[in-house]
């Protein structure tokens, strides 16, 4: 934990001593849908009335802090229910407990060391977590967190208005904090998994004109070392490479509405040995601040 403090630190210093240093350009842009649908209780069918929302905001802000020193900062949030129908013991409709459908927090902040070389060394921070845990009997919120700190080379091989694609590799540091979970002799504990590896990060992003816009991103890492690999029962698990690839595209079809298409493919042989895949087809309203 105290590497995490200290790279946040490194990161929060940089940004101060370069306040005065050019302007920052900032981003962000914020999403909401919803679809519903109804029936009436005459309706001939078994269909259920059911309302979905989710709402979403991306930000960025990036800053050149001095000649050496530039300093990017995206924060991504989601968050979305589903409100389903269903029929009680006596075939009257009931609305029942809105589901969680859509849950992320995700804030990474990278210091590049800008040499003008072919690469450009750089430390990052990166905290992942959800806003709602309800993994446990008991709702926790803002639970689990998994940070991770990475240090090593930068290379930005496409760089315009309407494209960019760059990518990193370098040492990583991980860990997973889990608080008051419940365990086996039902008392609450924090439980704190820390692993190191390899990381790589691929980033492409291109806006195909006025109104239509793709991003992907591409995360490999493989551990190399994990601190419960001598537990009894712990598995070799650890040991597989993890793969997390999100892919948006965005269209704005008129003023504020937008559509958007998110697909994510995830591979983490500690939650599940297959590939798990997630897709949100979202139409909505979309408004941009910056």
């Amino acid at each position: 934990m105290r590497f995490i403090l200290r790279t946040m630190l490194v990161i929060l210093i940089a940004g101060i001593t370069g306040l005065n240093a050019g302007e920052w350009k900032l981003t962000t842009e914020l999403n909401l849908a919803l679809t519903q649908n109804a029936y009436s209780d005459n309706w001939a069918g078994t269909e259920l009335g059911n309302i979905t929302w989710q709402a979403n905001s991306n930000s960025t802000a990036e800053k050149q802090l001095s000649s050496l020193l530039l300093s990017k900062t995206s924060l991504m949030l989601a968050f979305g229910q589903t409100h389903q129908q269903y029929r009680d013991q006596l075939g009257d409709k009931r609305w029942g407990k809105p589901e969680k459908s859509t849950d992320k927090i995700d804030l990474e902040s990278i210091l590049l060391i800008t040499t003008q070389s072919y690469f450009d060394p750089f430390i990052s921070a990166r905290w992942e977590s959800q806003f709602l845990d309800l993994s446990q009997p008991e709702t926790r919120l803002i639970n689990p967190h998994k940070f991770t700190e990475a240090a090593g080379l930068a290379r930005t091989f496409i760089k315009s208005d309407a494209q960019n694609l760059s990518a990193r590799l370098g040492g990583a540091l991980r860990q997973q904090v889990d608080i008051d979970r419940i365990n086996i002799g039902g008392d609450k504990e924090t439980v704190i998994t820390n692993d190191g590896g390899v990381e790589f990060i691929g980033e492409y992003k291109q806006t195909l004109n006025t109104s239509v816009g793709l991003t992907s991103r591409l995360q490999l890492y493989q551990a190399l070392f994990n601190s419960k690999s001598s537990e009894a029962g712990f598995g070799d698990d650890w040991k597989a490479l993890d793969l997390n690839w999100q892919t948006t595209l965005s269209a704005k079809l008129w003023s504020v509405v937008t559509m958007s298409l998110y697909f994510e493919l995830k591979y983490e042989k500690q939650e599940d040995t297959e590939l798990q895949f997630k897709e949100i087809f979202g139409l909505g309203i979309s408004y941009r601040l910056f």
